[in-house]
């Protein structure tokens, strides 16, 4: 995990990354956010596979472009760290597009009120509530990290996923949410105390897993899962 030491570099890298990046520095993260939030209204209006492709898309192509920030950032976190982040970020663009090519998650308005209610809190949360915990904390720009880098946008993620629940992407859910835990865990005891929002969205997916367990993994489906309980 992170030690005091390596929080401090990814730090330094997050303002060195943000001040080279200029005014894109604000500008991409409110557009990612825009367009997240615009194919999310949509897919929630109407569920569709198409809508919810739409959204899986989106958060790929982010995954791929965070993933880039952190390799280039090695000066600061180091080759070996930076490129097993950037290749963590790029293995969930991988899970996507999987689940894209196959069709695991439909993304819909959750019938269950607690669900809907966790998955839109985790949403605002990572977009909104994220930035301004940062600013609350005593962290100002350009230390500041925005949607777009890895750990608000899967607070994001997880809040979709845990909402398509039954029919939802379950290996990643289950990763994105342990990597949560123990990633936003250690970075916040070390120095960036904000990244305990990150911990708590992955102990929420978690969580939901558990207890809508027999759901995910025991149903009775209608066509022959894969080795996860997803639909073929």
């Amino acid at each position: 995990m992170f030690d005091r030491e390596m929080v401090n570099q990814i730090l330094k890298g997050v303002g060195w990354l943000n001040e080279k990046m200029g005014i894109w520095a604000i500008i991409l993260p409110i557009v990612f956010a825009i367009v997240v939030i615009y194919l999310l209204y949509k897919a929630y209006k109407k569920p569709s596979k198409k809508r919810s492709i739409s959204v899986l898309v989106a958060f790929a192509l982010i995954y791929i472009f965070g993933g880039y920030t952190i390799f280039i950032g090695k000066d600061f976190m180091g080759a070996t760290a930076a490129i097993g982040g950037a290749v963590g970020l790029w293995s969930v663009s991988v899970f996507l597009i999987l689940d894209i090519i196959f069709g695991w998650t439909t993304i819909k308005v959750s019938q269950k009120k607690y669900l809907k209610i966790l998955s839109w809190s985790l949403i605002f949360a990572g977009i909104i509530l994220y930035p301004i915990l940062e600013l609350i904390l005593g962290f100002h720009y350009p230390h500041m990290v925005f949607f777009g880098a890895e750990c608000p946008t899967t607070i994001v993620l997880i809040g979709v996923l845990i909402g398509a629940i039954p029919k939802t992407n379950k290996p990643l859910l289950i990763l994105v949410s342990i990597n949560a835990i123990f990633t936003g865990g250690s970075v916040a005891i070390n120095g960036a105390s904000f990244d305990a929002l990150y911990a708590l969205a992955g102990v929420i997916g978690i969580i939901m897993i558990v207890i809508n367990f027999k759901t995910l993994f025991l149903q009775k489906k209608k066509h022959k899962g894969d080795i996860f309980g997803n639909e073929a």
